[in-house]
């Protein structure tokens, strides 16, 4: 046996990495389809299990985000010595952010509302009226999960840029600085919006300042506007932290395995979730007496790196499990090599991409009792798991039918991790 086939057998595998992904699209699924169905009667928080799953529900974006830059970056740091245009990863990073983007707005659409509004004009033309009607496309201009996971990748591939360029530090420290910017950034927008949702409740005027002022609505969803939900500066700073936490497990890989390493990110991220509101507080206190900001601008992004802590001793944990137990769950770990075609299906299913026919609201709308928004939420997940173990027939069918009409490569579905990539680097 070779020294190299003995380095290969003996790197460990990164089985944590898949077993977060899978829980993060588990978590969405669970999430989306028991928040469809629940009824308003018991979103209350002083009824205690809706408490329990509103704090549970409220990690999957963070972790969803934080992963999927672990990843890319985990993946990316691997190549060594290759400038930066002929890096794959690079290449293929790019060719990432745009299929992002592509599926995130095209999921918008709304078939059936554009057929409505053309059969509207029709109808005009018939009495006369002439071409007298618009196409309802607002919400296609809205800035959604897709669109901020493909911008937060575009700002991992310039960050790894600028460190290429620059050549100093390590690159993990290029990603903390420009995700602590990201959530000081996002305090600051926090505070904006606070402002003018209390001007808007103080005055006659019931038009919101949405920002920045004056550009087309398309652009200030990306930041705050009325369909912004998932805007860059609030979710972008998971992805950027998520690419220092994968060029972090990159480096020290070996250690991965070792109980002190996973135990290391479990303290790192409980000292996050308890300090950070005191920290941010202190800051604020500081800022405020040298009259640099209002009152409590920073501690509005305590919560986001509480969050971020959750998720790091999250990944903590399954770095133990993954070190003292050897899983063999493939399914639940194919989840995580699948979320884009998961989640593209499931917006078609429950909220009508694209088709404009969903489960919501034809079927469900926040009407329906604890116990059947439980069953309903088991069965779409156990119905994912069943479109997953059977995808790479279903896959054959898919690409065989957009061949025909030269559309395989705008609606290809691969995503980071798929066709085993992520499987044969860990």
């Amino acid at each position: 046996m070779t020294l190299e086939q003995t380095v290969k057998q003996t790197k460990p595998r990164l089985q944590f990495i898949d077993m977060a992904r899978s829980i993060a699209i588990i978590m969405m699924l669970e999430g989306h389809f028991t928040g469809a169905a629940l009824t308003n009667a018991y979103r209350n928080e002083a009824f205690l299990p809706y408490k329990i799953w509103h704090n549970i529900h409220g990690l999957t974006s963070p972790l969803f985000f934080t992963v999927t830059g672990l990843v890319f970056v985990y993946l990316l740091c691997k190549e060594k010595n290759v400038s930066y245009f002929e890096s794959d990863r690079v290449r293929k990073g790019f060719k990432r952010v745009r299929m992002l983007l592509f599926w995130g707005y095209f999921i918008q659409l709304d078939v059936n509302t554009i057929i409505r509004d053309l059969c509207y004009g029709f109808e005009n033309v018939k009495n006369g009226k002439g071409w007298d009607f618009q196409f309802h496309f607002e919400w296609l201009q809205a800035f959604h999960v897709l669109q901020s996971i493909g911008i937060g990748i575009l700002l991992l591939l310039i960050i790894y840029g600028l460190h290429y360029l620059i050549g100093k530090l390590e690159i993990h420290w290029y990603y903390f600085i420009a995700g602590l910017i990201i959530f000081i950034a996002y305090s600051h927008l926090k505070n904006y919006v606070q402002m003018d949702e209390i001007r808007l409740e103080s005055s006659s005027i019931k038009t919101p300042n949405y920002w920045p002022n004056g550009f087309p609505s398309f652009i200030q969803n990306m930041f705050y506007g009325k369909y912004s939900d998932f805007g860059i500066i609030r979710y972008s700073g998971y992805v950027v932290f998520g690419g220092m936490v994968g060029s972090i497990i990159r480096k020290y890989e070996e250690k991965c395995k070792e109980f002190w390493f996973g135990g290391l990110f479990i303290v790192i991220g409980i000292l996050l979730n308890v300090f950070a509101q005191t920290a941010f507080n202190n800051i604020d206190h500081f800022t405020e007496y040298i009259h640099l900001t209002d009152k409590g601008v920073f501690s509005l992004t305590s919560f986001s790196f509480m969050r971020f802590g959750q998720v790091i001793s999250l990944l903590g944990l399954l770095m133990l499990i993954d070190a003292r137990f050897k899983i063999k769950a493939g399914l639940f770990l194919k989840l995580g090599q699948n979320t884009l075609p998961i989640y593209i299906v499931h917006v078609i299913i429950l909220y009508g991409g694209i088709f404009g026919f969903g489960l919501v609201p034809n079927f469900f709308d926040k009407n329906l009792p604890p116990l059947e928004s439980i069953v309903i939420s088991l069965s779409a997940i156990f119905a994912f798991v069943v479109f997953i173990k059977y995808i790479e027939p279903l896959e054959v069918i898919y690409n065989k039918f957009f061949s025909r009409f030269s559309l395989k490569n705008i609606f290809k579905l691969s995503f980071i991790g798929r066709k085993g990539n992520l499987k044969k680097d860990v």
